[in-house]
């Protein structure tokens, strides 16, 4: 959302260079130089925005240097890798829990008539992606509607075109740590996040397709973005996906 003002900004300042500009080259006399001036300095400001955005916008995460991203990415690739092996190797249930970080205390209760997302909550570890860990949320179907993939309406007795898996994408920056063994609760790892996109630890979340390798590890191939389909579904007053 901040980069979009801040483009519209920079849109709406070359119109008004460009405007004025014109109107000085026609007619040099009149008064332009304060409006171009005032231009320039709303330029400069957003400029030194994009710069130094992280020190004037407070977000939940880590702040790393590229160089420190790259080894916090491939130490937790490592050890995500190393688990999801271990478990298919094995036959292993996939279970893990995501804990929010700035809420820990919160585990193992729960929050009654919490709005938002929980402090904790279950899921599965599928597999890694380019920038962090994919994790089962839910099954269920879509349909295939007019304007692209929709919920199914089960109240219309429709079956579902394809059945899919809602997995959230969590990028290895959002995760602080994990702990893989588990504790008196739940035995299976614990990961702890920031719920650094607007609450949610997700950067984004998806449809996949499970797909049987055979011999091979089980591929989930990306079908939709979870957006899109809510976007068509509320347009068919179909709220849910199940």
């Amino acid at each position: 959302m901040t980069k979009k003002i801040t483009g519209t900004l920079d849109v709406l300042i070359v119109l008004v260079c460009t405007y004025y500009g014109y109107q000085w080259a026609q007619n040099p006399d009149g008064n332009y130089e304060p409006w171009l001036f005032l231009a320039s300095l709303i330029f400069i400001c957003l400029e030194i925005f994009r710069r130094y955005e992280v020190y004037f916008i407070k977000r939940e995460g880590k702040n790393l240097t590229p160089g420190e991203l790259v080894k916090h990415r491939e130490e937790l690739r490592k050890q995500f890798q190393e688990e999801i092996y271990k478990c298919r190797v094995k036959n292993l249930r996939k279970d893990v829990i995501i804990r929010h970080v700035n809420r820990m205390d919160s585990y193992p209760h729960v929050e009654e008539n919490h709005k938002g997302i929980s402090p904790w909550f279950k899921g599965a570890l599928l597999d890694t992606y380019h920038k962090g860990i994919m994790v089962w949320l839910r099954s269920g179907t879509l349909t295939d509607g007019a304007h692209g993939y929709r919920f199914t309406n089960y109240k219309k007795e429709e079956k579902g075109d394809i059945r899919v898996l809602m997995v959230g994408k969590i990028p290895y920056e959002y995760i602080e740590c994990v702990n893989f063994d588990g504790d008196e609760y739940y035995y299976f790892p614990h990961i702890f996040c920031h719920f650094a996109n607007k609450g949610e630890p997700y950067e984004e979340i998806v449809f996949c397709e499970e797909i049987d390798m055979g011999n091979g590890p089980t591929y989930y191939k990306e079908i939709v973005d979870f957006q899109s389909v809510k976007k068509h579904s509320v347009g068919c007053g179909i709220d849910y996906f199940s």
